[in-house]
């Protein structure tokens, strides 16, 4: 009977660790997606850049320069 209790006692234990790492994992995720739609964000700008569209007005040379 002890032996049982014992079981009962360990699996409720990892019931609720479970239940513990699938909502961090849950939050992990969460954070993964932000930060690949952050990196897609940045890598659209950097080619944008690179392709010479979307220029700032500050990346504009002066009409002196030309």
């Amino acid at each position: 009977m002890n032996e049982r209790v014992d079981l009962e006692s360990k699996i409720a234990q990892l019931e609720r660790t479970v239940d513990a790492l699938s909502g961090e994992l849950h939050a992990q995720q969460q954070q993964v997606e932000a930060l690949q739609a952050t990196v897609k964000l940045l890598a659209e700008q950097l080619k944008k850049r690179a392709d010479g569209d979307d220029l700032e007005p500050h990346d504009t040379p002066p009409p002196h320069w030309g």
